[in-house]
């Protein structure tokens, strides 16, 4: 399987951004996330979006860029910063926005770039929806992008944030989904 990712000059500089301030473990889950998203997505869609939404999605989550505001706020506004700095017109940003506050949300998002982030979000994370992605596409993922100690990271970064934003984006799944119990509970791929 090939995982070249979109090789436009700003998809580029998004995912060093994004490489030189994520950890490696968090950075493997973003791989992880675009590339579960686009075996889920197989419609068309603007690659550069889809791409620069899950590399941002997580942003928020980060220590350099750990905001005052819930995790995918920050991520958006960071990801619509950048994106205005390279001449983006306003409605591929707000797509690209869109992507990344909606990738927590339970309803499915009606754009295929939302739909990316956030069904290769949830797949990664707690293996939504079961059986949605092919074994070999999993195995070849998996390889490529090791999850080892993914679990205990995403979890903690997950209830620290909820202790930073208890009104935020977590907090809201934790009560409507118990959804530290649902990540805990993620077999192992």
């Amino acid at each position: 399987m090939d995982f070249a990712p979109p090789d436009s000059a700003v998809a580029t500089a998004a995912e060093a951004l994004v490489i030189e301030a994520s950890p490696t473990i968090m950075l493997q889950h973003l791989y992880r996330t675009y590339w579960y998203g686009r075996a889920l997505v197989t419609s068309d869609l603007d690659e550069d979006a889809a791409y620069i939404a899950t590399m941002f999605h997580d942003l928020g989550l980060t220590g350099a860029f750990r905001g005052a505001s819930s995790f995918e706020v920050v991520g958006a506004q960071h990801a619509a910063s950048f994106l205005e700095g390279r001449g983006w017109d306003v409605d591929r940003i707000g797509l690209v926005e869109r992507a990344i506050v909606r990738h927590t949300n339970v309803t499915p998002g009606e754009d295929p770039v939302e739909l990316v982030v956030q069904g290769g979000a949830a797949f990664d994370v707690i293996g939504f929806p079961p059986d949605s992605i092919p074994t070999d596409v999993t195995n070849a993922v998996e390889e490529a992008f090791p999850r080892e100690g993914f679990k205990e990271a995403i979890l903690r970064s997950y209830l620290d944030e909820i202790e930073a934003q208890p009104h935020g984006a977590f907090a809201m799944l934790e009560t409507s989904l118990n959804f530290s119990q649902l990540l805990q509970a993620r077999p192992d791929l």
